[in-house]
C-alpha cells in the first residue's frame, strides 16, 4: 500500500465512510476512489482529469490536498521486465539430436497434415470512434468566479473553455465573499451557461472594536469563513480538522499553522489582530515564534 492510497483509505474509514458512499458524495464510480486508495494509477483516468478527482476527495476527508497531489505520479509507471535467463551453448551432440528430431517431426507433419482448408478473409473491424467533445462557455454575476470541472480548474468567468470530452460533468462555480454554486451538468452538445451568485451572509458583529485577551506567548486563530486547519507544535500536531465558523482556536508559542484558505483565518498574537493569515484559496504555511 502507497503513502497516498494508506492516507486516503485511513481518512475515510475515521470518518465511517464506505467507498459507495464517497463515490455517490463526489458523483464519482466507486471503481475511481478504489483505484486512487490502492495506487493503481493505470486503471485511472488522464493524470490532469485524476488530480481533480483526487483533490476534490481529499476536501471531503478534510486533508489537505496539496501534499496529496505531491505523492501523485503525473504518469503511471510499471516495474521493467525481468532479464532474460542466461544461456549456456548446448553439446553439439544435443543439438545434432534436436535437428534429427525436427527433422523426423517435419517429415510426419507432411505425411500427415490434413487437406488445406479454404479460408475466407472478413473485413477489418472499424476503428473505436474517440469519444465526442463539446464546447463550454460559463458566465457570471458578478464575474471573475473561479470555474471547476470534475476538480479540475478552468479558468475565471466569463470563460469559453476549449473542447471537452462529453458526459455527466460536475461543474462548480467559487468566489470570495459568495455562495459556491455546485451543478451536475450533461455535456451532450456545446452549452452556454449563466448563474447569478448570492453574497453570503454578513456575520453578526460581535463588539465595535473586536479584540482577543489572552496571556503572553498565545496565539488565537479566529474563523471568519471555512478553512482546513493544522497546526504543529515541533513534531507534535496539536491540530487538524475543520473547525466552526467563528471558532478561536489557541495555542502556546511558538507554533507552525498550515491553512487551505488562510484568508478567512485571523490572527491574533498577544491580543493584537494581525489580519488574515494569507490571501484567499491560496494555501499557506507560516511559522510564529515564542516572544
Amino acid at each position: 500500500m502507497c503513502e497516498l492510497g494508506e492516507r486516503l483509505r485511513r481518512a475515510r474509514e475515521e470518518k465511517g465512510l464506505s467507498l459507495k458512499e464517497a463515490a455517490a458524495r463526489l458523483a464519482l464510480k466507486a471503481k475511481v476512489l478504489e483505484a486512487l486508495e490502492a495506487c493503481r494509477f493505470e486503471e485511472l483516468p488522464e493524470p490532469a482529469l485524476t488530480r481533480g478527482y483526487l483533490r476534490r476527495y481529499a476536501l471531503l476527508l478534510g486533508l489537505d490536498p496539496e501534499p496529496l497531489l505531491a505523492l501523485y505520479p503525473l504518469a503511471p509507471t510499471f516495474p521493467p521486465p525481468p532479464p532474460p535467463p542466461s544461456r549456456r551453448p548446448f553439446p553439439w551432440l544435443l543439438l545434432l539430436a534436436l535437428a534429427l528430431l525436427g527433422a523426423l517431426g517435419y517429415g510426419a507433419y507432411l505425411v500427415l497434415r490434413p487437406a488445406p482448408v479454404q479460408t475466407v478473409s472478413l473485413p477489418p473491424e472499424p476503428p473505436p470512434k474517440p469519444p465526442e467533445r463539446f464546447g463550454l462557455r460559463v458566465v457570471s454575476e458578478p464575474p471573475g468566479a473561479r470555474v471547476y470541472l470534475d476538480g479540475f480548474y478552468l479558468g475565471q468567468t466569463p470563460l469559453a473553455s476549449p473542447p471537452l470530452e462529453g458526459g455527466r460533468r460536475l461543474l462548480r462555480l467559487e468566489l470570495p465573499g459568495y455562495e459556491p454554486v455546485e451543478e451536475e451538468v450533461n455535456l451532450d452538445r456545446n452549452l452556454s451557461l449563466s448563474y447569478r451568485l448570492v453574497p453570503k451572509p454578513s456575520p453578526a458583529p460581535t463588539s465595535t472594536n473586536p479584540q482577543v485577551e489572552v496571556s503572553p506567548g498565545k496565539l488565537v486563530l479566529r474563523l471568519e469563513g471555512r478553512s482546513w486547519l493544522r497546526v504543529t507544535q515541533g513534531e507534535k500536531r496539536l491540530y487538524e480538522g475543520i473547525p466552526e465558523v467563528g471558532a478561536e482556536l489557541a495555542f502556546d508559542l511558538p507554533v507552525e499553522v498550515r491553512s487551505g484558505n488562510p484568508g478567512v483565518v485571523r490572527v491574533f498574537l498577544d491580543g493584537k489582530d494581525l489580519g488574515p493569515l494569507g490571501e484567499p484559496g491560496k494555501p499557506l504555511t507560516r511559522r510564529f515564534e515564542a516572544p
